[in-house]
């Protein structure tokens, strides 16, 4: 994860498909256009790790599970278990499972070409940049009402330890993760953040132990009935959020770019056309997939083992009680998950935590969008304004964290004031917006990668599945709408 910089948009203007005011920009650079042979030029297929030397491409994936931890896993994981117990423990299965092979093809686009995953959509037939709108309009709003509910429920955290309003201490969080993902000196505090956020982890799944969880619930929550009570509205946001929302399974595609992964790992104008590739050029790539799954897979383990840890937790401690964390007052309810094991100790293990977590939620959120904005805006823009000053990267990069990701997300804290509510907001968005972006995806990669290494039959019909699934609980929402 790293702030906005000219660089990025370098690694994209090099690519084949670049369009042809990139290619001026280029030129104006003194680069060769993309595709012009140079003396030395060749393609090239880097060499995929073997044995453990593919455990130092896990990455990636630790980004994508950060920047879920926050939502779909601390926020609305204990809501649901204090709202419906263990019954919906089949969904959590289902999603987790369903968003792994989406994130696999997300994984595989890039991985094959080394692309981003915008420009591939910004290809597909239909008007120009069609495919950029459908996916830009939705976040924009997400955008604004994710970090706002982020920010505030780590702002709750931190007024329960720190006297001062909750306003004052959002606002310090919106201004201090902008602020680092603008100038980019997080590195310590990154890894500080991460440091915590796995004790977190680890606390919630040795409570969730020493809990003991009713073992007969649980198992028979994996059988697929919707509860008698269930609304849809309450549980849209969690299936949203859980493993990361539509967002975040893009932004997947921008970190195993910047990590290197597959063909991403070559300079940019020697990376052969995909579907030119021979029978050890697509070995070679084989190996990178394997790698990248083990990548995302990694993440989703990781994820799935805490987002059960976090059910147990809220439907042993919280449900008993009759309390659903809501409201400004969502810290100080989480708080319960660990004070009512670990006593005083656990309280303030848990303030540290929900902090952490939260804040650098904030941080990866705020970072993860300013790359998607950039990205399809500068996609969106007539070919005469790319070479314009006031359109490079680093420019539309820095007033998007500045004014839609930063001074808007504390407006709109300032006008609700309720983290769940506007969390709510974003993660139903997010739950519509999935199946849209897995569609594409798949579409994408039967146009884009070659037979030999698109994802098999079962694969594919998983990825299917999870267009079906979201589109079927949307629909549901929508139902129970009109009818109630």
């Amino acid at each position: 994860m790293s702030h906005v910089t000219e660089t990025d948009a370098d690694d994209e203007a090099k690519a084949k498909d670049e369009t042809e005011a990139e290619t001026k920009v280029k030129a104006e650079a003194g680069a060769a256009p993309a595709g012009a042979e140079t003396p030395h030029h060749q393609s090239v297929v880097p060499h995929p790790p073997t044995g453990w030397r593919r455990f130092r491409y896990i990455g990636p994936g630790i980004l994508w599970a950060l920047a879920a931890l926050a939502t779909g896993e601390l926020l609305f994981t204990p809501r649901v278990g204090a709202q419906y117990g263990y019954t919906l423990m089949w969904a959590l299965v289902a999603v987790l499972a369903l968003k792994l092979f989406v994130t696999r093809e997300i994984g595989r686009y890039s991985v094959v070409t080394g692309r981003r995953l915008l420009t591939g959509l910004a290809g597909l037939p239909g008007p120009r940049g069609w495919a950029i709108w459908v996916i830009l309009l939705p976040q924009l709003v997400v955008g604004i009402a994710a970090i706002a509910g982020i920010a505030s429920a780590a702002g709750s955290a931190v007024a329960i330890a720190v006297p001062g309003p909750i306003q004052l201490w959002t606002g310090v969080v919106i201004a201090a993760a902008a602020g680092l993902v603008l100038f980019g000196h997080y590195a310590g505090v990154e890894w500080v953040s991460r440091i915590l956020g796995i004790g977190l982890a680890v606390g919630a799944v040795v409570a969730a132990i020493q809990v003991g969880p009713d073992l007969g619930e649980a198992a028979a929550g994996f059988v697929p009935v919707p509860p008698d009570d269930l609304v849809v509205a309450e549980i849209l946001p969690w299936l949203g959020f859980l493993s990361n929302g539509a967002a975040g399974l893009m932004w997947y595609s921008y970190w195993i770019t910047a990590k290197g992964v597959g063909m991403a790992g070559a300079p940019a104008d020697e990376r052969p056309d995909p579907r030119d590739l021979d029978g050890g050029q697509i070995a070679q790539v084989r190996g990178w997939l394997r790698t990248m799954t083990l990548d995302s897979t990694f993440a989703v383990v990781g994820v799935a083992v805490i987002t059960v840890a976090f059910l147990v937790l809220g439907a042993e401690l919280l449900r008993p009680e009759g309390v659903v964390p809501a409201e400004a007052d969502v810290a100080r309810d989480l708080t319960r998950l660990f004070s009512e094991v670990f006593g005083s100790v656990g309280f303030w293990l848990m303030v540290v935590g929900l902090v952490s977590a939260f804040w650098t939620a904030t941080l990866t959120n705020i970072d993860g969008w300013q790359r998607l904005y950039t990205d399809g805006v500068r996609r969106l823009l007539p070919a005469r304004l790319v070479d314009r000053r006031w359109t490079r990267p680093v420019v539309i990069g820095r007033s998007a964290v500045v004014g839609w990701l930063a001074a808007l997300p504390f407006a709109v804290f300032l006008i609700s004031g309720d983290p769940v509510t506007l969390l709510t907001l974003a993660g139903s968005i997010e739950a519509v917006h999935i199946p849209l972006v897995a569609a594409l995806v798949l579409w994408l990669n039967r146009r884009t990668v070659p037979p030999a290494l698109r994802a098999g039959p079962i694969a594919t019909a998983l990825v299917v599945t999870a267009v079906a699934f979201f589109t079927g609980f949307a629909g549901y929402y929508l139902w129970q709408q009109i009818v109630g």
